[in-house]
This record gives C-alpha cells, sequence and structure tokens, in this order.
C-alpha cells in the first residue's frame, strides 16, 4: 500500500512539475489547456475534477514535445466525404500562388483522377512550384501520358519505392509511401482520402468507401511540409525543396502537433502518442478505423481503457475492399474473437459500418485530445509504412470528430463475442 501511494504521489508530482512547465515556457499552450477544461464546457465536473484534468493534461502536453512539432493559432477542419473534401483540394490549388505539393498513397486513373491530374498541370502551367509524390504500387494505375504532361508542363513527379529501375529502389517492397498530404501555400490537407475514385460520392466516384480528411491553416501548415519533405528524402532524395515559411498565427487557433511514423528511421512519434493518449483516458476513446488488426502494445492499451472504468467505442468496416478474398475482414474477424472475449459489453462497444467500406482514420479521447491521419490500427501501418497524423487538442474539433463517429456508428451494427462463437 505504502508503494502505490508512493508512485501515486510521484505521479502527482510529475503532473505538477509539468504543469508549471508549461506555465513558465509555453502560456499560449497553458490558455488552451485553461480554455478547454471550463465549467461551460463539463458543467458536471467539479472545480477539483477540472483542475485535475488540466494538470494531466498539461502533463501529456509537455511529454508529447519530444515526438514533433506543436504549434498554437491554428485552424483545423473535419472534412466528411470525398466530394466535399475534393471540391475544397481543387479549389485551393486553383487559388495557389507559389506552390502545390501532393502526396498520395493511390493516384488511379479515373474520372477524379484526371481532375486532379489537370489541376496540377494548370498550377505547373503558371508557374508554380508542383510536386507529385505517389507510392509505386499504390499509384500502379496512374497514366503514364499524365506523368510525361506534368513533367513536360515544369511539374517534378516522384514514385517511392519502384521495383524497376533498381537504381530508385530504396527498400523491400514492403516498405511504402502510405502518407496522405497537401500543401497548398500556406494550406495544407491530411487524412485518410487518396485521389481515387472509390472515394468520391455523387461529383466524384463511387461511393464505396467512407472517409475523412482535415484542411490545415496556421503554422502546422510548415510542420506538415516537414513530413512532405521527409517523403521526399525517403525516396531517394533526387528530387528536394527547402522548408516553407511558418504562416502566421491565426486567432482564435488551437493546438495542433503534427506526427509521423517511419520505422526506416526509427520515428514513430504517431504511435507513441496515440498510445499514451489512449492510457490518459478517464472518460472514453471513441476510435473510427480500418483493418482493424492492432499490434501488440496498441492492443494493451485499448485493453486497459475499460479498466480504468472509461468507455471504448470502436467503429470497423464491416465492408471490405480486397477482392475477390476479403482478407481484411478476415484479419479483423479473428482478432476481434479473442478481443470482445477480453472486453467487458457495458465498457465496450464494437460495431461494424456495412453500407460502405470503413476507410477514416480519426480518434478522440476524453472530448479534448483527437487525431486524424493515414495511421490504420495494423501491422503494416505500425511497423512498416510511411504514416502521418495530425494531433489536435482543442474541445469543439474534438466535438465534432464525435459526432463523425457517432453519426455513422448509428447506422452500424453493433457486434459482440457471442457473434462469434459457435452455439
Amino acid at each position: 500500500m505504502e508503494l502505490i501511494w508512493s508512485v501515486g504521489r510521484r505521479a502527482q508530482e510529475n503532473a505538477t512539475k509539468a504543469f508549471k512547465w508549461v506555465f513558465d515556457s509555453e502560456p499560449k499552450v497553458l490558455h488552451c489547456v485553461d480554455e478547454t477544461f471550463t465549467h461551460q464546457n463539463f458543467p458536471a465536473a467539479s472545480e477539483q475534477t477540472l483542475q485535475l484534468r488540466r494538470q494531466t493534461w498539461a502533463s501529456l502536453l509537455y511529454r508529447f514535445q519530444k515526438y514533433g512539432h506543436f504549434s498554437t493559432g491554428n485552424r483545423v477542419q473535419a472534412l466528411e466525404g470525398g466530394d466535399a473534401c475534393f471540391k475544397e483540394m481543387l479549389e485551393v490549388i486553383s487559388l495557389s500562388q507559389t506552390r502545390v505539393w501532393c502526396e498520395s498513397y493511390i493516384f488511379d486513373n479515373s474520372r477524379v483522377a484526371e481532375i486532379f491530374f489537370m489541376a496540377l498541370r494548370e498550377a505547373a502551367t503558371r508557374g508554380l512550384d508542383v510536386v507529385l509524390l505517389v507510392d509505386y504500387i499504390g499509384a500502379f494505375a496512374l497514366r503514364q501520358d499524365w506523368v510525361q504532361e506534368l513533367r513536360r508542363a515544369g511539374a517534378e513527379v516522384v514514385f517511392f519505392n519502384p521495383v524497376l529501375p533498381a537504381s530508385l529502389c530504396v527498400g523491400p517492397i514492403s516498405f511504402r509511401d502510405h502518407r496522405k498530404i497537401m500543401i497548398c501555400d500556406d494550406v495544407g490537407f491530411c487524412g485518410g482520402m487518396n485521389i481515387q475514385e472509390e472515394v468520391g460520392e455523387e461529383t466524384f466516384g463511387t461511393s464505396r468507401f467512407y472517409d475523412v480528411h482535415a484542411k490545415l491553416e496556421g503554422p502546422c501548415v510548415a510542420d506538415l511540409a516537414e513530413v512532405f519533405r521527409d517523403s521526399l528524402k525517403e525516396a531517394g532524395g533526387h528530387v528536394h525543396r527547402n522548408p516553407i515559411q511558418v504562416p502566421e498565427l491565426l486567432e482564435p487557433g488551437v493546438y495542433v502537433q503534427i506526427l509521423q511514423s517511419n520505422v526506416r528511421q526509427r520515428r514513430r512519434t504517431l504511435q507513441k502518442v496515440m498510445q499514451k493518449s489512449i492510457d490518459a483516458a478517464s472518460e472514453s476513446v471513441l476510435l473510427t478505423t480500418a483493418y482493424f488488426f492492432p499490434p501488440t502494445f496498441l492492443k494493451a492499451a485499448l485493453l486497459r481503457v475499460p479498466t480504468r472504468g472509461a468507455h471504448l467505442s470502436l467503429l470497423l468496416s464491416g465492408s471490405s475492399d480486397f477482392f475477390p478474398l476479403p482478407g481484411d475482414l478476415l484479419a479483423q474477424s479473428h482478432f476481434l474473437r479473442s478481443f470482445l472475449r477480453d472486453t467487458p459489453e457495458d465498457k465496450v462497444s464494437v460495431h461494424l459500418y456495412e453500407q460502405r467500406h470503413m476507410h477514416a482514420k480519426h480518434m478522440c479521447v476524453d472530448g479534448v485530445f483527437s487525431t486524424i491521419g493515414s495511421f490504420n490500427f495494423d501491422l503494416y501501418s505500425a511497423r512498416r509504412n510511411l504514416e502521418v497524423g495530425v494531433a489536435v487538442f482543442d474541445r469543439s474539433f474534438a466535438l465534432r470528430m464525435q459526432e463523425l463517429h457517432l453519426k455513422r456508428l448509428k447506422e452500424s451494427r453493433r457486434t459482440l463475442y457471442s457473434d462469434w462463437t459457435l452455439s
């Protein structure tokens, strides 16, 4: 008992120390924490509870600093669905005056891909710095005549880790660039959407996938551009770009940290922040993800959520994007059998979205901290791919992510452990 008390006291002292550090060195971060934990946002919470949460999240944000650049004074907008996202991206491309950097795992040969090709070509013709970075496997369907036209217009087109020629191969065939980034002057985009028709809806595609993206403005765009530059370097460094100028602060703005996974360089900041934020949950974790087969450390973090009395809600895909064998659902089903067996039904809910393939990748913790990006809760994202994520500490954005999660959850089917056992 004395040992438990001592450990608890040290944890509280560390939280207080971190809180003081934020107060002394990062007053804007402290302001974000104070503005979040108010009686207006949490009317049922006591002042003591609010103060404890302030210290907890100040401590977390302090510890997260080593995992990536952070900034305040940002604006983040969630874009639901391919039509809304593609429309916004194309408009921003048309208004750009300096640069358009685009990174996508998939860039197919569909009508929407052609629209983006023409937008990039037109931007290059206007004299903008245009760089298109695509994964060799994911963008295998990208038309070569489009590539040639882009290059003739002055754009750089880079294929990540091609099989041939061998001189451009930068790793094993399993090493893929799964990031989705766009930088248009001082505006950035990041999330789960590829440039493909499955993501689009009535205007831009076939409505096979459901996905969510984020539009970023403010200083965080420079941090997102650094991840794009990292991808160029990992692609072999034949094309490189200098850092962009940090955009001006936007007021009122929100706290944003750009995270990445680059296993080859031993950078796993995205995984670490996800794990630690899940472990900090005292009320709820709402996770929307595709291809759910998490590595051991993320599985363990999720299993710990109900032991603290918090609620865990998983919104997964019940529709496969594999053909002809639904390998993603088979792997997910295998994992869910043991996961549901080991979790209480009153604290853990798992829903399968079957209307379309659930391709969105976002998480919300305790209604204050959110992540969105390219990272799937599976072994490929955790151990092999280049990935990117955006972490946002803001009550309003968290409520928006909760809204998206709960809206699609109502359209989904809950699955229990009894569904996976033989009667």
